[in-house]
C-alpha cells in the first residue's frame, strides 16, 4: 500500500507525455503456460493494429520458448516468479522498462507490483486489467491505471482482453489461441513415435498426466483406471502420456502398472516450443484445466478437459470437439483466474476424483468415434 500511495504522488513528474503515433507497446502477462496461451489473440491484433510499433512482452520463462516462435512481438522480457518483491526488485524492473519508453502499456496480470510499477515507469497511457476479486490493497491500487477493465467473472476472459485493446481503437473478434511447433519438431516428433512403435494404423490418445497447480491434477489412480479403460476397449489406440521432466517418475509407475507396449512416455523428452508438433499428431486429448490443454484446444485437437474446480466460464477449451467434464458441487468452482486456490478447502478433491475414469475415458472414445466418421 506504501508504494502505491508514493506512485500517486509523484506520478505527475515521472510521467512522459502523450505522443501522437504509439511506437512501442508493452505488454504484461506473467502467469504460466495456459494463461499466456489465451493471451495471443490479443497479441495478434495489436501486431495487426500496430504492423510498425516495437512490441514487448513481459512473460514468465517458462514461456519464453514457446512465445519466441510466434510472429506478434519484437523483444521478450523474462520475469521469473518473486522477482517483482521488495523494493530493489521492483526499482530494477522500473529502470529496465523506462529504457524501452513504451508509449502504452497493456498489462493481463493481477497483483499491486505491476500497477505501481508501470506507473513508475513514466508510461503515458497504461491499460490494466482489473480483477474481479480482490483486495483492498488492490482495489486501491486500480487508480494507477489511466484506463481500466473490470474483468467479469461470468465471460471468457477473451472478451475482457477484447474491452482492453478495444480503448486503443482494436477489434478483437478473432479470439483463436495460437502456438506453433520450433522448426525440426515435426521430424523429431515422427522419429520418436516411430522408435516407440506406434504405426500410422493406430490412434494416439494423449493424457495430461499433472498440472502446475497440483489442486487439478488427476492423480494415479485416476490415470490408471482411465489409460486402462482406453487400452481395453480400442485396441488400435497408443496412448501417450504428456508432462515434464519433473514428471518423469509418476509416468514410470504409472507405465510399471499398466503394462502395455501401447503406451508410452514422452515426459521431458520435447521442450515446450517442440510440444505443438506432438499434440498435433493426436486423435484425442485428456487433460485437466492445464496449460497442455489449452495447447490443445488452439490445436484444434479433439480433447476432453476434466475442469475440477475451475470457473468455467471465464477459461476454458472453446474447440468444436471439446468435451469439458464437471462435477456439479456447492464449493465448485472455487477457483478463478484471479483467485486460484491451492489445496482443497474440504480436503476431499471431490471435483476430481468423483468423476469416474469410466466417463473420462468414454468421452474420449466418443470423440475418437466421431473422428473417423468424419
Amino acid at each position: 500500500m506504501l508504494y502505491v500511495l508514493l506512485a500517486l504522488l509523484v506520478l505527475p513528474f515521472v510521467r512522459r507525455r502523450v505522443g501522437a503515433e504509439i511506437r512501442t507497446i508493452l505488454v504484461v502477462q506473467t502467469g504460466k503456460i495456459g494463461d499466456f496461451v489465451c493471451t495471443t489473440p490479443l497479441l495478434r491484433e495489436l501486431r495487426k493494429s500496430f504492423p510498425k510499433a516495437h512490441i514487448v512482452v513481459a512473460l514468465h520463462p517458462v514461456n519464453m520458448a514457446l512465445a519466441a516462435q510466434l510472429p506478434f512481438f519484437d523483444q521478450l522480457l523474462e520475469i521469473p516468479s518473486g522477482s517483482l518483491s521488495g523494493w530493489r526488485h521492483k526499482w530494477f524492473r522500473i529502470r529496465q522498462i523506462r529504457q524501452l519508453r513504451p508509449d502504452v502499456a497493456i498489462c493481463c496480470s493481477g497483483g499491486l507490483a505491476w500497477p505501481f510499477i508501470l506507473a513508475m515507469s513514466g508510461i503515458p497511457r497504461r491499460l490494466g486489467l482489473t480483477p474481479n476479486l480482490m483486495g483492498k490493497s488492490t482495489r486501491f491500487a486500480q487508480r494507477l491505471w489511466t484506463d481500466s477493465v473490470l474483468h467479469d467473472g461470468n465471460q471468457l476472459i477473451g472478451l475482457s482482453y477484447a474491452k482492453l485493446v478495444a480503448l486503443l481503437g482494436c477489434h478483437l473478434v478473432d479470439m483463436r489461441k495460437e502456438v506453433i511447433a520450433s522448426p525440426g519438431a515435426e521430424q523429431s516428433v515422427s522419429e520418436f513415435l516411430s522408435a516407440a512403435g506406434c504405426l500410422t494404423s493406430m490412434s494416439l490418445g494423449g493424457v495430461a498426466i499433472s498440472a502446475a497447480n497440483k489442486l487439478k491434477e488427476l492423480g494415479l489412480p485416476l490415470l490408471e483406471g482411465v489409460c486402462r479403460t482406453l487400452l481395453e476397449r480400442d485396441p488400435t489406440i497408443c496412448i501417450v502420456l504428456l508432462g515434464g521432466l519433473g514428471d518423469r517418475s509418476l509416468a514410470d509407475e504409472l507405465i510399471k502398472k499398466l503394462a502395455s507396449p501401447r503406451v508410452i512416455d514422452s515426459c521431458g523428452i520435447f521442450s515446450l516450443d517442440a510440444v505443438p508438433a506432438l499434440l498435433g499428431r493426436l486423435d484425442v486429448f485428456i487433460g485437466v484445466d492445464s496449460g497442455l490443454t489449452y495447447m490443445a484446444d488452439s490445436l484444434n485437437i479433439p480433447l476432453v478437459s476434466l475442469a475440477g474446480p475451475c470457473n468455467m466460464r471465464e477459461t476454458r477449451p472453446v474447440n468444436k470437439h471439446a468435451v469439458i467434464l464437471q462435477e456439479k458441487l456447492p464449493c465448485v468452482p472455487c477457483a478463478h483466474i484471479f483467485k486460484a486456490p491451492y489445496s482443497c478447502r474440504i480436503g476431499t478433491r471431490s471435483c476430481i476424483v468423483n468423476v469416474s475414469s469410466d466417463r473420462i475415458a468414454d468421452a474420449a472414445l466418443r470423440l475418437l468415434a466421431e473422428k473417423h466418421i468424419n
